[in-house]
């Protein structure tokens, strides 16, 4: 079984990006480390909304979902590299950024451990209310639209629509697929029950749970959780 949705694939390397291109919202399996060398562009994530530029990094983990705007003429450079840590995403900057695309013509994963040393955290930015409501989506997966749409005086359609022009997915795919990761990656990283885990990122019960899961990634739980599986999966997931 394969995921319902079409995942793009990155290759470790220097990529020229046509010019004026826009992706809409996408979706990767492996983890991977965007470096910036030439260019401008806005993304919109897990992480959240940023506008980079030369000496930006942009870290996603393993079945991250993005959407890009480009804001240059001309289309951005762009070093892509491996990344295999799912605690560190978002937004970051690096002094000198073509020096780690000098160190991947030879070797990509002493690249991506160099740039892992070198990677200096952005301070958040001025939010906009997408941006307010896509943070609240993340730590609380039990929020309630209709509420949180009163409380910034906005009606529930004008939520949805500007959420979806500026995220590219409407607010509640984002909570849930949202909500799946975080699932997916407590049943891959700790030994708790299934049913804990669904309960704990607010699923109705692990059915539930499962049912998206396997949505998300192709598989089910149970087969990511199977004594000897996690690692053959995660290979395949990186090679895919």
């Amino acid at each position: 079984m394969r995921p319902r949705h079409n995942y793009r694939s990155v290759v470790a390397g220097v990529e020229q990006l046509p010019r004026g291109i826009d992706l809409p919202r996408h979706r990767h399996t492996a983890g991977y480390a965007t470096v910036v060398l030439a260019g401008s562009f806005t993304e919109a994530s897990f992480a959240g909304r940023f506008v980079v530029q030369p000496g930006d990094v942009l870290l996603h983990g393993h079945y991250d979902c993005h959407a890009n705007h480009a804001l240059t003429n001309h289309g951005p450079q762009l070093l892509r590299l491996p990344w295999f840590d799912d605690t560190r995403e978002g937004h970051y900057r690096v002094a000198d950024p073509d020096r780690f695309a000098r160190v991947a013509e030879r070797d990509p994963l002493a690249a991506t451990a160099a740039l892992s040393r070198a990677l200096e955290a952005q301070p958040p930015r001025s939010l906009d209310w997408p941006d307010r409501l896509a943070s609240d989506l993340t730590i609380d997966s039990s929020l309630c639209l209709t509420t949180w749409a009163e409380g910034e005086r906005l009606a529930p359609e004008t939520l949805s629509r500007r959420f979806h022009e500026a995220f590219g997915v409407s607010p509640k795919l984002f909570r849930l697929e949202g909500r799946t990761r975080r699932a997916w990656r407590a049943l891959m990283h700790c030994d708790r029950s299934l049913t804990a885990i669904a309960h704990e990122q607010g699923f109705a019960d692990l059915a539930h749970m499962s049912r998206s899961v396997c949505a998300f990634t192709g598989f089910p739980p149970s087969r990511w959780r199977a004594t000897g599986f996690r690692a053959t999966l995660l290979d395949q997931v990186r090679s895919s």
